[in-house]
């Protein structure tokens, strides 16, 4: 691999470093993720640039459980948020190792009790084998496709789901989307999805969490940052686009243009 840097993005650097995934600053998932961020370096969220000659190849989003947003029960363990590396660019395998490597310091540094990871068989961001290759193991899993990884630095109890999600579910009445900021891209669809439900004569409620807590207390998937439901029913459990709202719509829940 050729030389890189890692760099620990904060609060001072944030503008010179920006997100890796949103370049441009005035995209409105970029502004809200900045400010999402704002408040999550004081709680110990770490964001780490990898770069190769300068130019960004990969980052890692990581942060102690306490604060997590994802929907799991892992004391003292880091979880981490994102992974995501740009390996056919550059043309070198090993970008997301060298990040979960640092990772792996810094929580030792820190004398946590491991790292947790949710992964998922659909659309998602790194493959769980990223993580089995450098020593997570599988210690949890969970309807539809998602699982729970750990690497675990001693004997304590491992990361888990909660078993409570139709409970969570069945709270919910009504067409809502429950979502968080730590994704720049739910912006997006924050946007775009009120319009096409009125196209089709239904409200859809929007439900921001406020905090971490009331994340893992309420939303009804592990992954915590999107939750779209109907009457108890969850129909998507990542974001989506306006095209595949309005398909949902239709085809779930047999509504019409026009209704």
């Amino acid at each position: 691999m050729p030389n890189h840097t890692i760099i620990t993005v904060d609060a001072d650097n944030f503008e010179q470093h920006g997100l890796f995934c949103v370049k441009n600053k005035k995209h409105p998932g970029y502004l809200a993720k900045r400010d999402w961020l704002q408040q999550r370096f004081a709680e110990g969220l770490r964001l780490k640039l990898l770069l190769i000659k300068d130019k960004q190849a990969g980052f890692l989003e990581y942060i102690p459980a306490e604060f997590t947003w994802r929907v799991v029960e892992a004391r003292e363990y880091f979880v981490i948020h994102c992974l995501w590396v740009n390996t056919h660019q550059f043309g070198v395998s090993g970008l997301a190792s060298v990040l979960l490597q640092d990772c792996e310091r810094d929580a030792i540094t820190k004398d946590a009790n491991g790292i947790a990871v949710v992964t998922s068989d659909g659309p998602w961001m790194a493959d769980k084998r990223v993580y089995l290759k450098n020593g997570f193991r599988h210690v949890d899993e969970t309807a539809p496709h998602f699982q729970l990884l750990a690497k675990t630095f001693r004997d304590t109890p491992l990361p888990a789901f909660p078993k409570n999600w139709q409970e969570r579910l069945a709270a919910i009445r009504g067409l809502q989307l429950l979502y968080t900021q730590q994704c720049p891209f739910i912006g997006k669809a924050v946007l775009e999805l009120p319009p096409v439900a009125e196209q089709h004569g239904v409200t859809l409620k929007l439900m921001e969490m406020p905090d971490a807590a009331t994340a893992r207390k309420q939303m009804p998937s592990p992954y915590g940052m999107f939750n779209l439901v109907h009457d108890g029913r969850l129909l998507a459990d990542h974001p989506i686009s306006a095209t595949r709202f309005r398909n949902i719509l239709q085809k779930n829940l047999n509504l019409k243009l026009g209704n």
